[in-house]
Order: structure tokens, then C-alpha cells, then sequence
């Protein structure tokens, strides 16, 4: 039988579809199919008995818990090597496999008057080792100027690294440049993205989102046979307030691929053949996913905050990590919520905000908050944590810092309690130098 060309591919993908299957109550995430969507295979979501409830506790806990356990091991300085003809002004992703870590920079130009505020101006692709020496650049070659680098994913099966190119609101079509691990182009693909901002890959298959319509921002997934051709499935919110997929999470553990959107209180595992649920961060009193981007409350939400009960949503920076040792995601929490009645249905409120993290041993099965309210002063661990963008095999985070915002931190001591080891390695940094990564061994519990 001869293989379906990428075109009819595509021509089917946009078919219309007009049955839709109807989302149980019960479930928070659900398979749904919509009118330009094609009536092909969609692989199935399932929740099972390998679901695991990974909440820690009640909310009243994250202000003044002196119980959770400590984590944190000590903190590693590691300056990246310079990289020629490109300056790191900021880290967009950090892969890690063996002694290998990948990162996704982007050279920035300033965008405000904190260091913290910048531009993107390009990005690139390095493969550094764990000292901190450059192994290589990923050199791009046939690509259009006009298409952006949008993101870097792992293929940790065939230890291949890929960057993913698209030219924003004009076309489908996507660029994949696969490179081996030393750095070499592999292969220059291209293929069908729809609106892609994040990919990963499990079981040597790619694994991307698509937004079908510019109109129905409903969060989806579609799986990539080893041909590239799209196996298209849906993976959306039964709500009727959809926010765009922008903050989503599609994070490899080894070769285990796991999906997390804003609001949500799943954490799916995505495989070639469909997805199941695999972690729930749910408890009653918590609230998670009440809050929409209009500001607005639903019934549940305007009760919790009625008695002042934290409402957290799931955040951006990371939105999760995983490891084959631990999981990470990132919680805002609100207090002091302060609601006005606009109408029967919908209420604004304003709030205090502070960050949490949810940190899971999956080797025991015990969970915690850590730094549920920004301490007084933040030390290394704080810093690593705040600013984590990746998870070693080994449960190692990392994170990075420009040298200008060290330095910032360096001369703020009534906000960042640094030691004098440390200070005195700010001091000496050159504020051009490349970042620095912090990389900090979390502890089982």
C-alpha cells in the first residue's frame, strides 16, 4: 500500500469533523474533537489506577509550615564556557542526559531598566558538558530568515537534540533540524506544526501541540508517526473559558514524556498510542484551576475565597519538571482576596500573590511545598529554585543567571543573603560573560 504523501496528510488533518464525544463530569481534562479537526484515529485519554493524588496538604500549611522537610542540597557554581560569535543574554530551556547538558539561548538586548527585563533578538542551540565547556553551537543552514527558532527537545532514544523553526501566522509548514550529540546536522525535515511552541519526544516518536483555530484556543497534542506525518489527538478542557496553549509543559523524564497545561490539575503521560493520567495535584480545599485569565471567580473559587483560602493556579517558569528521582511545578498562590460582585455570575477580586513549588519523591511517594512565601532573603537554594529550568536523571536542578543579575544580587544584600565565597566570585565575574548555572542535588524525604 503506498504511504500517504505529507500533502494529503495535511488535507486530512483539516477535514471536518462534526461528531464530538461528550466530556464526563468527572474528568477536568477531555478528549474532544472539533469541526476542522479530521474524523481520523484519535488516540484515546485514560485515567486508571496508576493515577496518583500527589497534593501534600491544606493551603493553611504554605504560610507557616516548619514542618516540610529540607531538600535542598548544596549548590554548584558553573559558568558556561564563552560561545563565540553569539552572547547568552538569557535561557530559554535546559536539557540533560549523561554529562551532557543542552540549552536553548537567546541573545538579548535591554528592554527596560532591571536587568530582568530584555528582548529576544535570535536564538541558538549549545551542547555544553556538566563542567561548563562547549561542546558545540548547532550550526542552521537552509532555513528561511523570515521563520523563528521556537523551541528544543531531546530525543533521548536515538540521542539526538532537534530545534524546531516556524514562520509565525503564515504558514503550517515547520523546519526540524535533528543534530547528534556532538553537535553534527543529522537530518533537515520538514513538517506540519499548526501554531507549535513546544515538542518532546517519547518512544522516538515527536510529540508537539496544535491550536486548530485562531478562534478556539483549547490546548492540543499531536503525535508524529516516525515519517513525520501527524496522528492527530486532542487533549482540551471541557470549559467554557479556554486560555491559549502558551504556558503549557511538555517535559521528558528519561524517555517518559509528561504534559501539564495552565489551570489544570492533571499531569498526563503521552505516549505514541494516546495519553493517561498519571499525577493529580487535587484537594478539595485547594481550589486548583478556579481562576480564569478574565479575573472572574467561579461558585467553588468565590467560596474559597470568601474565607480567605489560598487559590493557587498552575504558573509559568517552570510550569513542570520531572526526573526519574523527583517532580517539580510551580503554584501562584493568593491571599487577602478582596471580591466585588459585578453580576450574578461573575466576580473580580484582587489579591496578595507569592510562589509555591510542589516537590514529589516519586522513588518514596511523599510530596511537600517549598518556599510556599518568598523568604525575607533569598540564599543559593532559593536563587536555583526560583529560576529552575532544568531536572538531571540524578534529581539535579538547574537553573541559570546572567552575571548582571548576580551582580544585581551581589549589591541587594537587604533582599539576597549571599556568602562571601560567593560574593567574592560575582565580583570577579566579566558582566559580558556567558551565564551561570546553578546546579543543586535535591534530597529524597
Amino acid at each position: 500500500m503506498k504511504r500517504i504523501t505529507p500533502l494529503l496528510a495535511v488535507m486530512l488533518l483539516l477535514s471536518a469533523c462534526h461528531s464530538q464525544p461528550e466530556a464526563s463530569d468527572k474528568d477536568y481534562e477531555a478528549w474532544m474533537c472539533y469541526d476542522n479537526l479530521m474524523e481520523a484515529p484519535r488516540l484515546p485519554a485514560r485515567t486508571d489506577s496508576t493515577l496518583q493524588n500527589i497534593c501534600p496538604g491544606t493551603p493553611t500549611s504554605w504560610i507557616k509550615d516548619k514542618t516540610n522537610p529540607q531538600i535542598a542540597g548544596d549548590v554548584t557554581i558553573l559558568p558556561l564556557a564563552p560561545t563565540p560569535g553569539f552572547r547568552i543574554g538569557h535561557v530559554e530551556k535546559i536539557e540533560a542526559d549523561g554529562d551532557l547538558l543542552f540549552v536553548l539561548g537567546a541573545e538579548t538586548e535591554a528592554g527596560g531598566e532591571s536587568v530582568f527585563q530584555y528582548n529576544i533578538k535570535r536564538k541558538a542551540g549549545f551542547i555544553f558538558r556538566r563542567d561548563g565547556s562547549l561542546v558545540a553551537q548547532l550550526k542552521v543552514s537552509n532555513v528561511s530568515k523570515d521563520k523563528d527558532m521556537v523551541t528544543m527537545a531531546l530525543n533521548r532514544e536515538a540521542k539526538e537534540i532537534s530545534l524546531m523553526f516556524w514562520e509565525k501566522w503564515r504558514d503550517n509548514w515547520g523546519d526540524l533540524l535533528s543534530y547528534d550529540y556532538e553537535g553534527n546536522l543529522l537530518r533537515h525535515d520538514v513538517t506540519y506544526y499548526d501554531y507549535a511552541n513546544i515538542m518532546g519526544f517519547t518512544q522516538n516518536h515527536l510529540v508537539s501541540n496544535v491550536r486548530p483555530s485562531l478562534l478556539d484556543f483549547a490546548p492540543q497534542l499531536t503525535v508524529y508517526d516516525k515519517e513525520l506525518l501527524p496522528r492527530g489527538f486532542c487533549l482540551s478542557r471541557p470549559s467554557p473559558v479556554y486560555t491559549c496553549d502558551l504556558e503549557a509543559a511538555l517535559v521528558n523524564s528519561g524517555d517518559e514524556l509528561f504534559y501539564a497545561a495552565e489551570y489544570s490539575d492533571t499531569i498526563w503521560q503521552v505516549t505514541p498510542e494516546g495519553a493517561f493520567a498519571r499525577y493529580l495535584v487535587r484537594d478539595d480545599s485547594l481550589g486548583i484551576g478556579s481562576v480564569a485569565f478574565d479575573s472572574t471567580l467561579t461558585q467553588s473559587g468565590r467560596v474559597l475565597a470568601t474565607e480567605n483560602i489560598f487559590i493557587p493556579k498552575a504558573d509559568i517558569s517552570p510550569s513542570l519538571l520531572v526526573s526519574p528521582s523527583f517532580l517539580l511545578r510551580r503554584y501562584q498562590q493568593r491571599y487577602n482576596i478582596k471580591i466585588e460582585e459585578e453580576s450574578d455570575s461573575t466576580f473580580r477580586w484582587t489579591s496578595n500573590n507569592s510562589n509555591s513549588f510542589l516537590v514529589y519523591d516519586r522513588k518514596s511517594g511523599h510530596s511537600c511545598w517549598a518556599w510556599s512565601i518568598n523568604p525575607n532573603k533569598y540564599e543559593l537554594q532559593g536563587l536555583c529554585l526560583k529560576a529552575a529550568q532544568g531536572l538531571a536523571a540524578d534529581g539535579t536542578l538547574i537553573s541559570f543567571h546572567t552575571p548582571a543579575q548576580l551582580k544585581y544580587y551581589a549589591s541587594h544584600p537587604e533582599w539576597y543573603q549571599l556568602d562571601d565565597k560567593t560574593l567574592t566570585f560575582i565580583r570577579q565575574l566579566d558582566i559580558k560573560a556567558s551565564p551561570v548555572l546553578l546546579l543543586m542535588q535535591l534530597k529524597h524525604f
